[in-house]
Parts: structure tokens; sequence; C-alpha cells
């Protein structure tokens, strides 16, 4: 562009008289004594034709001078020459600065305006809002969609059935009704059962059924029924061990709650009732066959406790208190046993030492699971914030991952984490690349592990095995 030469003589020519009325005005000083001393010498400035501007300039500043009747008389000659002088110099300084736009001064002018720009800029930013953050990566980019198999099997009464995981397939009963369904989504085997409302548990090759709010316990080798019995109270809930041992919890008369023990040839065993404490869950090991009840005690705040029972003995050999928990859950795996309360995991061996003992504050346990070797799979509302944690059988976090959303159901299996939020099920390692992110075609009633690399998928009306 085009530099505009005649503005910058004009404005060159009006600064040189300015600077020589200053010299001239007020001041009979000789060149020759100012030199002497110490002055400084005039300031020669080369004429450049500019517009003589004096005349001008005079009667402006004798005007300026009446109205402060004098006022510039009262200073020193040196001093008025020096402010008048000082001005001057700052005004050369501001209309060169205004009227060059090249060389250093071009690029300072060009950096100032930058950079007063920004500034404004982020001013203007945070008086609004904060910045707004980056967008999250969409879910997709990180979890493979790529899966091997799947199949739906047809089941009109899914919402009235109970399922369990077993042998990599899965068990369905219902009403008078047992199936196995295996890892192709055929129904390999299915039998008449005399269990109306059942209970289904299965560990290894055995499988109970115990009628809910009646008396009948079945157990089940496979296919092959074992034994058919009655306990004499009305049946609450049960688990099963891996060598065939029932445990089932009772609604005693005149008492708290009550457990029996059966063992695999349907004899009773062990019967305990509590008289103070209500009976929430219990277990059997399959190692040491040792009994665990979890009681809670709410007479003044929640309290419970844990007690450990020989089969072989009336009374409890040992006891795990948990003041203000509750205690939902306890569940062996080989010899350890796990509890899960509301805010805390315990870990306690077959003797009743406390392995670990892991509490949670500000944070709502909403759900656990935990597979044959101890890994344990937590989910947490962590003030409106889901998240899931994997912890060793040790009790040690291993994992932990926070949600786009609130799962509805859980599994673990080898370190393999199964979860959903909404229709969206996500299956294996936590924060993983080799995480498998499956869509179900419906709404999601319930999700089971059924071996490293599958998964069942509960609807209303059907279920449907995948295989990743």
């Amino acid at each position: 562009m085009k530099k505009d030469k005649d503005k910058d003589i004009i404005n060159e020519g009006s600064i040189n008289d300015l600077i020589r009325y200053a010299e001239n005005d007020g001041d009979n000083t000789s060149e020759s004594e100012r030199e002497l001393d110490g002055g400084t010498p005039p300031i020669d400035i080369p004429d450049t034709g500019g517009i003589e501007y004096g005349g001008a300039y005079n009667d402006i500043y004798d005007e300026a001078f009446d109205r402060t009747d004098g006022a510039f008389g009262n200073e020193p000659k040196n001093t008025k020459k020096g402010v008048i002088v000082g001005g001057i110099i700052g005004l050369i300084v501001v209309l060169l600065f205004i009227s060059i736009d090249s060389g250093i001064i071009g690029k300072y002018k060009n950096n100032f305006t930058k950079n007063f720009t920004n500034i404004f800029s982020l001013l203007k930013s945070a008086d609004n809002s904060l910045p707004e953050a980056p967008a999250t990566p969409k879910p997709d980019a990180v979890y493979s969609t790529e899966i091997t198999s799947n199949v739906i099997i047809p089941l009109e009464n899914a919402s009235d059935t109970e399922f369990a995981p077993y042998k990599g397939g899965i068990l369905c009963a219902n009403m008078n009704h047992l199936s196995y369904i295996d890892s192709s989504g055929s129904v390999a085997w299915e039998q008449d059962t005399v269990i109306v409302d059942p209970i289904l548990k299965a560990e290894g090759n055995y499988i109970l059924l115990a009628e809910r709010g009646r008396n009948k316990i079945c157990l089940y080798n496979d296919k092959k029924l074992v034994y058919e019995t009655e306990d004499p109270d009305i049946i609450e809930s049960a688990n099963v061990s891996s060598n065939g041992d029932a445990v089932i919890i009772t609604d005693k008369a005149s008492y708290k709650g009550g457990i029996s023990v059966y063992n695999k040839s349907g004899a009773q065993i062990f019967s305990w009732a509590s008289g103070s404490d209500s009976v929430i869950s219990a277990d059997i090991s399959s190692s040491s066959r040792r009994v665990a009840v979890a009681l809670l005690n709410t007479d003044a705040n929640a309290k419970s406790a844990i007690q450990l029972f020989n089969v072989n003995e009336t009374n409890s050999y040992a006891k795990v208190d948990a003041d203000d928990t509750v205690i939902f859950e306890v569940k062996f795996a080989d010899d350890t046993l796990n509890a899960f309360g509301d805010n805390r995991i315990l870990g306690v061996s077959s003797s009743g030492r406390v392995i670990y003992d892991n509490t949670f504050e500000n944070v709502q346990l909403t759900h656990s699971a935990v597979d044959d070797d101890g890994s344990k799979l937590l989910s947490f509302d962590d003030g409106n914030i889901p998240m899931l944690n994997l912890y060793s059988p040790g009790g040690s976090l291993k994992d932990s991952v926070t949600l786009t959303g609130v799962t509805d159901f859980i599994g673990v299996s080898n370190k393999n984490a199964l979860y959903n939020i909404g229709r969206d099920v996500y299956f294996g390692k936590l924060n993983s690349k080799n995480m498998t992110k499956y869509t179900a075609t419906m709404d999601i009633r319930n999700l089971y592990v059924l071996s490293d690399v599958s998964f069942a998928i509960v609807y209303s009306n059907s279920i449907e095995l995948v295989t990743i």
C-alpha cells in the first residue's frame, strides 16, 4: 500500500514551527551562553517546506496565558521552557507514532493492536462464561463393535423366569419347568419340576431349586434329580456350593430368621436360628464347609455382623462386626468370604480373620458382582457420577472407570466386566481398547456373564446369547 508522504511532511513542518517558537519565546540567553552553562544545544531540524503555523500558535498561547492571569509568569523561565519543550517532544512522539506505519514503530503498532485484541477477547469471555471444554471423543472410537455371533431364543415368560450361568450356557427356571440353553443357543435339555416359584442357583455340576415362600428343595446334578425334600420353615433365599451343599435361609417362627444346611444326599446337617438380628444372607464354602451368615440389627442404628459356623458345631466360632453398615450379601470364593455392604466391602478368612476392609465415603454402592476366583466388580453413584471399580480377590483396587450413564446390571468373570448403559452393553477389560460395545435390540431386563467371551441378555420375551 502507498504511504502518504505529504501527510508526514505537513506534520513535521508544524513541529518545526512549534520548536522554533519554544526556542525564541521568553528566553534572551544566547546560544553560546547556553553551551557554556552546560545546556543542550538547540535542535537543528532541517526545513522540509512545511506550512507555517507560528502565528496561529502564538494567538492560542497568548489566549491561554491571559486566562491563567499570568500563571505562567510566576514560573522561572527555564521551568516554563522545559514544560513547553517537554510537551512538544511528547507531541512529536505521538504524531510520529500515529503517522508512521513502517519499520520498528509499524511492527510495534501491529503487535500492540493484536495483543490488545486478544486480551480484550479473553476478558469478554471471562465475563460471560468459561471457555467450553474440548468435546469428548465418541465412545465408539474406543470400543470394538465386532462380535463373532449372536442368537435370540424366544421365551414368552422370560420376565417371570429365573436365570443362572451354567457351563458356558444358561439355565432357565420358571413354574414347574427347568431348561438349559447351551452356548450355541440350542435347548440342550429341559425338565418338569415340582417348584412353582423357583429360587435358582448353580455351582459346578450342581443346580439348586428352592421354592420361594414355601418349603420344597430340589437338587440336580446336571439334568438328573439328586433329591427332593422339604424344610420345616418357609424358604426366603438359598445358595449352593460346588460340592452340592445347600444353605437355606428361612422365616423361622418366633425368631428373626434361621438357616438350614443340606448335604448332597438331602440330609439336614446344620440348623440355627437368630433371636435378635434379621438374617440377610448366607453362604457355604466348598472347601471347608464353613457357613457364613450376615445379620442386621436396626434397634438403634443399622449395624451388621457376620457370624461363622462349623456345620459340626452348634455355636458360632467367629464374629465380625460392621457398624453403620448394611451387609446385603455374603459370598465365598474358595475359602475366602466376600461381604458386600452399602458403604463397604469386607474379606474374611474361614477362621474369621479380616483380610481386607474397604469403606466408601460420600458414594453409594448400587450393584455388586463376584466371580469364582473372588474378583469383584462394584458400581457406585458418586454424587450423580456413576463409576465402576474392579477389585482383586485380596480386595485391592485394580481398575476404575467413570461411566457416561447409569448402569442397571453388572457381572464379572476372570477380570472381564459386563455392564450396560441403556441398551448399550459393554464387555471386556475396563479401560481397554479390547472392550466390546454391543447394542441390544430391546430394553434389557438382565445381564449374565457366561464365559470369558460370551454373555446373555434377558429381554421381556426372549434371551440373546452374544459371543465376542
